[in-house]
């Protein structure tokens, strides 16, 4: 009797022994379990001590190796940690699209323009225009150039016009009209003058338009283009 005691119990053990699973994880922590189930993500057993309580959940990536009961092993590899790139935004970056930077040159006013999101003044605008090597828009930027060299000649009415002052006073005679009239000289070269105070005006208006006029159509053609 004793000794069919003895087998029984020597067969209950076996079969305890044999029918559990055996977790390893990562940690070198083994734990004795009923494993239920295997997902791609996690693993889900009852500990083994304890087969009616509840059950555990581990994730996969925490776990080493399965020992099941029939001896079969199953191994994972721990996957490497993936980083969390976090950006933290302005308050107004919520609501704010993408800007879109445009290639075409936009007009901002007297000698001003606009590209790629960046103010150019007129001499960075036409060198923009040179470095394309275009031959008509450099030939556009170039006459440009020329025409605003020469729209400064304006300024030349002032002193032009102050001269012209200077000499009709001059002709006048002194004393006050007398019989000998104005200085036919002095007029001659008052008059001189005025027409030069005058001129110079209208040739600097003459140059500015076209200096302007270069301009845009140097600023259409370059978005035909590009």
């Amino acid at each position: 009797m004793k000794k069919h005691f003895l087998v029984i119990l020597f067969t209950f053990i076996l079969s305890v022994n044999y029918a559990q699973d055996t977790i390893i994880t990562f940690n070198n922590e083994k734990i004795i379990a009923k494993i239920l189930e295997i997902s791609p993500i996690e693993i889900k057993y009852k500990k083994f001590n304890f087969l009616d309580g509840p059950t555990f959940t581990d994730k996969k990536s925490d776990v080493l190796m399965i020992i099941f009961s029939n001896g079969m092993k199953e191994e994972f590899k721990q996957e490497p940690e993936k980083k969390i790139e976090v950006r933290v935004l302005e308050s107004n970056d919520y609501y704010r699209e993408a800007a879109v930077v445009s290639t075409k040159i936009e007009e901002r006013g007297a000698g001003k323009f606009r590209h790629k999101n960046v103010l150019l003044d007129e001499r960075e605008f036409h060198n923009l225009l040179i470095n394309t090597k275009d031959k008509k828009l450099v030939a556009l930027a170039s006459s440009a150039k020329d025409a605003k060299a020469i729209q400064y000649i304006g300024f030349a009415g002032i002193p032009f016009g102050m001269a012209a002052l200077l000499l009709f006073i001059k002709s006048i005679p002194r004393p006050l009209f007398q019989s000998k009239g104005f200085d036919s000289t002095y007029l001659t070269g008052s008059a001189v003058c005025m027409v030069g105070a005058i001129a110079c005006p209208i040739t600097s208006a003459s140059f500015k338009r076209k200096r302007t006029s270069c301009n845009r159509a140097a600023v259409k053609l370059y978005n035909e283009k590009y």
